[in-house]
């Protein structure tokens, strides 16, 4: 399976952040998480290469850092997000390569386990697939979602060309609707850094207190040396109550929210991983 991760342009990214950040540090820190991202991606066994589609300057100097493949949207005559990811993923297509999985650059905390757990359930829906003796080849959608099950924050899809991609507002209920109206079978796998995209304070909040060399390896360097914890405890107050956050609430909030997914008609596996 190949990875793409499509990308912004860095000097305007995650402006959400600007009550709390500068936009050179929320640049920075915005660089920092798409490192280690990639870095998640180099090494993890599940995936195969990764294909960074952007425009941005640094986007080059990315694709050589971690071995990955890049492709400008001027490049593939497109523009915007789901242009992009349309674009890539049919790119993808032509060189033979329909098992895909769509990330992105937001998820610091997203560790290998996360990856595996989420490849692991969409291998298990293309095996049933198989057993079922489909007339045509098996697909499959397997979304990771955030917390509040609005975005698609990591999606693998086989055969990745045959989506249509509603990144943006609501793009969980989308692609939900997409994959019905395609009779394409939908699982949806919670992980911890999967649903921990960092867009708002609240989340930077949630970032500073998980984020460690281990796990956020660039993400912890960057928020240490310019010194965000110490400056973001005084200057806003909902820094400390998000700090607080308990995994534990969280996960079992989530839990309960699964048991009750079915009746939705869609197929759930719980599962933090890591």
């Amino acid at each position: 399976m190949w990875a793409l991760l499509p990308l912004k342009d860095f000097s305007g990214a995650k402006q959400r952040l600007s009550a709390v950040l500068t936009p050179t540090e929320r640049s920075g820190l915005f660089l920092a998480m798409v490192r280690d991202v990639l870095s998640v991606l180099q090494t993890h066994p599940d995936v195969d290469n990764t294909l960074i589609v952007s425009d941005a300057a640094e986007a080059g100097q990315l694709a050589n850092d971690y071995g990955a493949q890049w492709l400008s949207e001027a490049d593939l005559k497109v523009s915007g997000l789901n242009g992009a990811i349309q674009a890539g993923v049919g790119e993808l297509a032509r060189r033979g390569i329909d098992d895909v999985m769509i990330i992105h650059g937001d998820l610091p905390l997203i560790s290998s386990a996360d990856i595996r757990q989420l490849f692991h359930a969409h291998q298990q829906q293309l095996l049933s697939g198989h057993k079922a003796g489909a007339f045509n080849a098996p697909s499959a959608l397997t979304i990771s979602p955030d917390e509040r099950r609005e975005g698609s924050n990591c999606l693998m899809c086989t055969p990745a060309s045959s989506m249509t991609y509603r990144y943006g507002k609501n793009s969980f209920a989308l692609h939900g609707a997409e994959a019905r109206k395609i009779g394409m079978p939908l699982r949806v796998v919670y992980t911890p850094g999967a649903a921990c995209d960092i867009d708002t304070p609240q989340d930077l909040g949630v970032l500073l207190q998980r984020a460690t060399p281990d796990n956020a390896r660039h993400s912890h360097r960057y928020i240490y040396e310019h010194r965000l914890v110490e400056r973001l405890r005084t200057k806003t107050p909902v820094f400390e109550k998000t700090v607080a956050l308990d995994d534990t609430s969280t996960h079992a909030r989530l839990e309960t929210q699964t048991r009750a997914e079915p009746t939705a008609g869609l197929e759930i596996q719980y599962g933090w991983a890591g």
